[in-house]
């Protein structure tokens, strides 16, 4: 083996529970003023993700990206349009009472005292993951963070997770990464997509908030019911015993 196994996580409902986004879209799911259509099947994390992915630093282009998205949900343009400024000004606000997903602190410990190189690669902003990276003390676990600021494209696509490799190959001084030796755990299928894409390792979480339907469509090579399982696979498993 050339080198530990290097794992790298999504960032949110893998590394932190995003219940901020959750609440919101309940709160504005809640208000008839938007006439809220085509929803009876659609959870509050998929309502909050759809806005998640949409915004951009540029509130234009972001702006542009929403009003798109929730046509098929608020039929309204005008109404989509104030959607758009109220929540986008709403969520932050209840951030800070995000936490780590539950088990994930331990998993890290374990993971940290091995020895593995980890990190994050998340599609959020760099200001945002910043601002958890210093609130949960993340430095203490992670060697890399890469959000959508570090990046010219976004997952599914390739790059987040090679640039993360090039960071992880110069901060441990690794001369070559093993690919094979590489594993990226999220919870949706874009995800997995991305890790195929960049030709490491997939491995799904469930317990995120992804659905096990399209989670085990995607096809990833690894499926995990909870994080903590994540010890029991055996090129982790194998190089903590040693």
């Amino acid at each position: 083996m050339s080198h530990p196994p290097i794992l790298l996580f999504d960032f949110d409902g893998v590394i932190i529970t995003q219940k901020a986004l959750e609440y919101t879209a309940l709160k504005y799911l809640r208000k008839k003023f938007y006439n809220w259509q085509n929803t009876e099947n659609l959870r509050l994390i998929d309502l909050a993700r759809l806005f998640e992915e949409a915004d951009s630093k540029n509130r234009i282009k972001a702006l542009l990206k929403v009003y798109r998205v929730y046509k098929h949900y608020i039929p309204s343009r005008w109404r989509r349009i104030l959607f758009f400024f109220k929540f986008r000004r709403s969520y932050p606000k209840y951030e800070k009472y995000e936490t780590l997903t539950q088990n994930l602190e331990k998993v890290l410990i374990r993971l940290k005292k091995g020895g593995l190189p980890l990190g994050i690669v998340s599609n959020t902003s760099g200001e945002r993951l910043n601002d958890f990276r210093r609130r949960l003390n993340l430095d203490k676990f992670f060697s890399v963070f890469i959000s959508r600021d570090d990046t010219p494209y976004r997952k599914p696509n390739a790059y987040p997770i090679i640039a993360a490799l090039k960071k992880i190959k110069k901060e441990v001084k690794i001369s070559s990464i093993n690919k094979e030796n590489v594993f990226y755990i999220g919870d949706l299928p874009p995800d997995i997509e991305c890790a195929k894409n960049a030709g490491v390792n997939s491995i799904a979480l469930l317990s995120g908030h992804g659905n096990k339907y399209d989670l085990e469509k995607s096809n990833p090579m690894i499926i995990l019911q909870d994080i903590e399982n994540l010890l029991e696979i055996e090129p982790f498993k194998k190089y903590l015993i040693q």
